[in-house]
Order: C-alpha cells, then structure tokens, then sequence
C-alpha cells in the first residue's frame, strides 16, 4: 500500500499557497487554464494543451505533470471519444490504447480554502476558554489572530465575547488601570470602549483607580 494511503484525508489536501505557487507559473496557468475552458467530459490531450496554451509539447507535459502532482489536473483515458467514434462508425486514429487526455479539477481550490478555514479555526479554538460549539462558533467569527475584530450587535453574542475577554484578569486580583488598558489594547485598538463594555456588562468593576474581575464564568 502506498504511503500516502495511510494518511487522513484532509492531510492529501494541498495547501492554498502550494496550489497558488504552481499557478504562479505562466506555462502552468496557461495550461491550467485551456483545460478549465476546454468541453466539458472531453479533455485535452498534450498536444491540445500545448496548442491552446501556445506552449510546445514537453512543456506541456512538464505542466500537466506538475497539475497533476498537486491536484489540479487530472488524467484520463480517452475512452468515452473512442466508444464515439466506434459509434459513428469511424476508426479510432490509433489501434492501440487511447491517447492519456486531462481534465483540471478546479475544485480542489475550493476544498484546499475549506480545509485552511476549518484548520485555522481549530487551531484559534485550543486559545479560548470555552468547548461548547454555540459559543465557539460566535468567538471564532469575532476574533482574528488573537484580536478582537469586531464585537457582535447581538447582545447576547456580545455577551459571550466580553465573558471570554474577561477570563483574562484573574478572580480576587485587583489590578491597577494601566495593566486594564495594557491587557486590553493587546485585544483592540480601543481599550477604554471595551472597558467600558466590560465594567457596563458586569464583567469588571472599579473602585479608587482599580479594576477587578465582578462576574463571568470562573475555571474550577
């Protein structure tokens, strides 16, 4: 058994920026491209290729080799043209196997971004406080590479945000208002407004210059 059939699935799947890198190419885009315009179900065969993309066989070949390699192309025997010919009554060109034709499968662009998103978003989880796929799901779409990136108009929602924000100051500390506005600016731009959310929420209250942890869900 090959080794790639042991991975998982979602291991096979290119990186974006592998599947960009190839496409950076001009020989490869171009025919990449005469195969994502070519008829549907048909294919090109490498001297279709080469001559829609006004590039010579052996660097379509190189080309198909490389699409092929990362996805992006795949090839097929072409046997449905033959059975054609067969049934029009016309000899193939060849008796022997039918000519190798390609076809792109821009798909895997599609699934390569899904498989990024959904690995990204698993990786941002692991840095919240929470397990539960409701309040994830409204974390993870109100952050951006540990910042907050917008707060939600939903009250509720925004609930759940201001909750996470505020698991960042310990229970039973008091904490000095610069530290506050240091631990919050490493948040948002605008750390007195998501103060102020914070002490209105009933997150954070302040007395005398200093701020401390007044509600939220604490770690047992």
């Amino acid at each position: 058994m090959a080794e790639d059939d042991h991975k998982d699935p979602a291991e096979r799947i290119p990186d974006p920026r592998q599947l960009v890198a190839v496409l950076a190419d001009t020989a490869k885009l171009r025919i990449f491209s005469a195969l994502v315009l070519s008829t549907p179900g048909d294919g090109l065969s490498v001297e279709q290729a080469a001559e829609a993309a006004g590039a010579s066989p052996a660097e379509a070949r190189r080309a198909l080799a490389n699409l092929t390699a990362i996805g992006l192309a795949m090839p097929e025997q072409a046997q449905a043209q033959a059975h054609e010919q067969a049934q029009a009554h016309e000899q193939p060109q060849s008796p022997g196997q039918p000519s190798e034709r390609y076809r792109a499968t821009p798909e895997i662009l599609r699934t390569s971004l899904r498989e990024l998103s959904r690995r990204r978003d698993e990786a941002a989880a692991k840095a919240f406080t929470t397990d539960d796929p409701a309040r994830l799901a409204v974390l993870l779409s109100s952050f951006r590479d540990g910042r907050l990136a917008h707060l939600p108009e939903k009250a509720a929602k925004r609930r759940i945000v201001l909750e996470e924000i505020a698991q960042s100051f310990e229970p039973g500390v008091r904490y000095p208002e610069a530290e506050v506005n240091g631990v919050l600016q490493g948040l948002h731009a605008d750390y007195a407004a998501l103060r102020r959310y914070l002490i209105d929420s009933g997150l954070l209250s302040r007395a005398e210059g200093y701020y401390w942890r007044s509600g939220g869900t604490v770690a047992v």
